[in-house]
């Protein structure tokens, strides 16, 4: 609807609201229409220099004047503020102000601008009034930036309290304020303090946590370098060397004695080695193996070392232990490696010291399921798909019934050589070897020094040598004579000898009638062993000690024999009690009831030497960690019955010896806290001249 009645008296009434509008102080959004065809006669109407008077006049007028004069110029407006429902929308798509609120849209036209007028404010570093009166702001404004950087690290003491006091010279402040201020650098300085300073610990902490995994990156690199780095693999993972030059070994066998039998056996094989052309006429294969068992010291690896000397060709030495590794897998393959080397260097020969770790029982046992891979990986090498020619394998072992039977049949080890103690010509030839050595005295008996050695193995020779001569040495006497040879066994059968005996006569008194207690019996005993001498000087962890020397080789032990070991060692209690009463008996004999025992349990379970038990034998559970008993409960109780019967009547055969003969044990007792040592010849002499008397 338009208003052609006003338009050429005065002006459109869109723009005398918008007039009036613009004087009302309400924020609004503004919206501007462009008509596609504008009417000509109302641009001319409407001009700048006509609408400024209007203005003028119109800016005197309130807004309830501006109202009453709309409604009475115009009866429209009138109608339009009588009916304000219909005033509730607006349509932007009229011509006039009164169409837009009619709803009358012609000639649609969309030629719309938006203007949003923002209310918020960008950011503002606060009031410049506040900024100058700030002290922060005027030190951050002071300081440079190397500074700045300088206290953010906690390096402060290039920064002294002059160099702050020069800053804030020209400031001035309170005293509250230079006093906070002062606190507060204080604070600073403490909390940069560099034995606190948590930045520099990290910077250490890191440092080392560097150097340490560089370490240990490199330990791990030259492990790998020196375990794969090369075909010898084992000759790295052994240590010295796993292969010995023969030349260096300066062993033959003119420097064995004492084991012809062994030496021989080992002849053959290194002859076989020299000249294998001999032995393959007649179709003969080199052996696979050679074990050697006997006790410690009989001279097993000497004889290994004298066939490395022989043979003259590559020999590889490897321990038993040397195989076992705490990772899984490591023993089998040092196995592999070994043998790999002594294939490509055949003939060759192979000593593995101490076999008997390396190649114990195969277990299946949960506890250590890994454990038979390195045996597996001998026996495989020795004998397996691949034959092995050309390489023997010398093994040595004090433990044969602990090795696997697979490793004991033919085609592994092939040859079993003993090497026992050795006899009496052989401990006669090993005597003139060793003393060949030192510088020897003409009274030296060697036949009766050999005849006193008794169960002495090659090392308790060799070692009876080297502690004379050291003795003779200390004492500077020019040679090694009978009596450092003779204190030199004695120090091998009963221990180090002490200075000086206890000074507590009542101990050496019990000690002698103890000692000469199983001097008595052992004198006045069937088939017991020759005295060879009684001490009650302390020896080793004993107060006192009777050593015995048989006169000659024993190749088996009679039940007499045994009774009277027995005999011997239950004389020392037995002297105790009839002394000094049962009250008075010591620990002392602990030892000789041990030995006593021991006896008596191989008699009865072993070697079928009780009527009661009979010739069952019952084996010794030894180094099992399930002990299974397959013994009824009564013939368990027949068997320790039987043990202490026969230790009873071995007590009361000692306490009867020593009840017929107490003169003679109470001079025996006297002459020993005299002389303090006795020989066989001074004990004779003594229990002699009673029976004389």
């Amino acid at each position: 609807m338009s208003l052609t009645c006003l338009q050429n008296q005065l002006l459109p009434l869109s723009q005398i609201f918008g007039t009036f509008s613009s004087r009302q102080k309400v924020p609004s959004s503004r919206v501007l229409t462009k008509s596609k065809n504008p009417d000509p006669s109302n641009v001319e109407g409407i001009r700048p220099d006509n609408l400024s008077p209007v203005c003028n006049v119109f800016a005197a007028l309130s807004h309830q004047d501006v109202n009453n004069l709309l409604e009475q110029i115009s009866p429209v407006y009138r109608q339009c503020r009588a009916r304000p429902a219909s005033f509730s929308q607006s349509h932007v798509s009229a011509n006039t102000f009164l169409e837009n609120k009619q709803g009358i849209q012609t000639n649609l036209s969309h030629h719309t601008f938006s203007f949003q007028i923002r209310s918020f404010k960008t950011y503002r570093s606060g009031d410049v009034n506040i900024q100058k009166s700030s002290v922060t702001e005027r030190l951050r404004s002071k300081l440079q930036g190397s500074d700045v950087k300088r206290l953010a690290l906690g390096n402060v003491h290039n920064m002294t309290a002059r160099d702050i006091k020069a800053l804030l010279g020209n400031e001035k402040l309170g005293s509250e304020e230079q006093s906070r201020l002062k606190v507060a650098f204080a604070e600073g300085y403490l909390a940069a303090d560099p034995k606190k300073n948590p930045s520099r610990a990290m910077r250490a902490l890191k440092i080392t946590q560097y150097i340490l995994s560089v370490l240990i990156f490199a330990a791990i690199l030259f492990t790998f370098m020196g375990t794969f780095g090369g075909s010898s693999v084992f000759r790295v993972s052994v240590g010295n060397g796993s292969e010995v030059a023969p030349e260096e070994i300066n062993v033959t066998f003119d420097d064995v004695k004492g084991v012809e039998e062994a030496k021989q056996e080992l002849k053959e094989i290194v002859e076989f080695l020299k000249n294998p052309e001999k032995f393959s006429t007649l179709g003969g294969k080199l052996p696979k193996g050679v074990l050697l068992v006997g006790p410690p010291g009989t001279g097993k690896t000497l004889l290994a070392r004298a066939v490395a000397g022989e043979a003259g060709v590559p020999y590889f030495h490897a321990a038993g232990p040397e195989f076992d590794e705490i990772l899984v897998g490591q023993g089998a393959r040092r196995v592999r490696d070994l043998f790999k080397a002594a294939k490509m260097r055949a003939p060759c020969v192979i000593f593995i010291d101490e076999i008997d770790s390396v190649g114990a029982k195969r277990s299946s046992s949960v506890l250590h399921p890994y454990a038979n891979q390195t045996i597996n990986q001998l026996l495989a090498e020795m004998d397996g798909f691949h034959q092995n020619e050309g390489v023997i394998v010398l093994g040595a072992t004090n433990r044969r019934d602990d090795l696997d039977k697979a490793l004991l049949r033919p085609g592994r080890f092939d040859v079993e050589v003993q090497v026992p103690v050795p006899d009496f010509a052989g401990r006669k030839e090993i005597l003139l070897h060793y003393l060949s050595k030192v510088k020897l005295a003409d009274d030296v008996d060697v036949e009766l020094l050999a005849r006193g050695t008794t169960g002495f193995t090659g090392a308790d020779i060799e070692n009876l040598v080297n502690q004379a001569a050291v003795r003779g040495a200390i004492d500077g006497v020019p040679a090694v004579t009978t009596k450092y040879l003779e204190q030199a066994r004695d120090k091998v059968l009963m221990g180090p000898e002490r200075k000086s005996r206890i000074p507590d006569e009542e101990a050496n008194l019990i000690t002698a009638y103890h000692e000469g207690g199983h001097t008595i019996v052992a004198h006045y005993t069937q088939d017991a062993h020759p005295l060879h001498k009684v001490t009650i000087i302390p020896r080793g962890p004993s107060l006192g000690h009777t050593a015995y020397i048989p006169e000659k080789e024993r190749y088996h032990v009679t039940r007499s024999q045994l009774l009277a070991m027995m005999d011997v060692a239950m004389g020392g209690r037995a002297a105790e009690e009839l002394i000094f009463g049962h009250e008075k008996i010591t620990s002392g004999a602990s030892s000789d009831l041990k030995q006593a025992t021991s006896i008596a349990m191989h008699m009865v379970k072993e070697w079928g030497m009780s009527e009661k038990v009979g010739f069952r034998t019952i084996e010794q559970s030894s180094g099992s960690l399930v002990v299974v008993n397959d013994l009824s409960p009564q013939t368990a109780e027949l068997i320790d019955s039987e043990i202490k019967r026969i230790l009873q009547e071995s007590y009361d055969r000692a306490k009867a010896i020593l009840k017929e003969h107490k003169e003679e044990h109470k001079m025996l007792a006297e002459a020993l806290m005299k002389y303090e040592t006795l020989d066989a010849e001074d004990v004779k002499s003594i229990l002699t001249s009673k029976k004389d008397s």
